[in-house]
């Protein structure tokens, strides 16, 4: 009985000292770690392949406005972005809407800039029905709201 009661007490204490290590670095670093692929094939695929652990307590509002954004283009209405948007020409030569799924990837921070990396999945009526791609939305802090300034994606 001493025995599992030590053992618990152990195990609550390495629980609680993870956690409060977790809770210092909050908003510090979003990504605890990132182990890189072996791809170098795109602009994009050393954030994209590997393995990223994000940090569970980071500030997920940049994530929130990127995802908003991109609901916003696969539903075929116009985003809110930015004034120094850069990447209207790439909106206006996909279809509407443009049927995708996107996936979380990597983030990477600058002062009042985070750049989100994601991997796509686009959809279509072709008989292969989805095909990958990757790509990144930059977001930046415009009076306390996060706007989209950049989307790129490669097919």
């Amino acid at each position: 009985m001493k025995r599992w009661l030590r053992l618990g007490s152990v195990a609550l204490l390495t629980v609680a000292s993870v956690l409060f290590v977790l809770v210092c670095v909050r908003h510090r670093y979003p990504v605890l770690s990132h182990f890189p692929g072996s791809c170098a094939c795109t602009d994009y695929s050393e954030e994209i392949e590997g393995l990223t652990v994000f940090n569970p307590f980071r500030d997920r509002s940049p994530e929130a406005s990127a995802n908003a954004f991109l609901e916003d283009v696969r539903q075929g209405r116009r985003p809110i972005v930015a004034p120094d948007f850069t990447s209207a020409e790439s909106l206006q030569d996909v279809p509407r809407p443009w049927a995708f799924e996107w996936r979380s990837r990597y983030r990477r921070e600058q002062p009042h800039r985070v750049s989100l990396y994601y991997q796509f999945t686009r959809l279509s009526g072709d008989p292969d029905p989805r095909w990958a791609g990757e790509g990144t939305v930059e977001v930046v802090d415009t009076d306390g709201s996060w706007k989209a300034s950049n989307f790129d994606v490669i097919w």
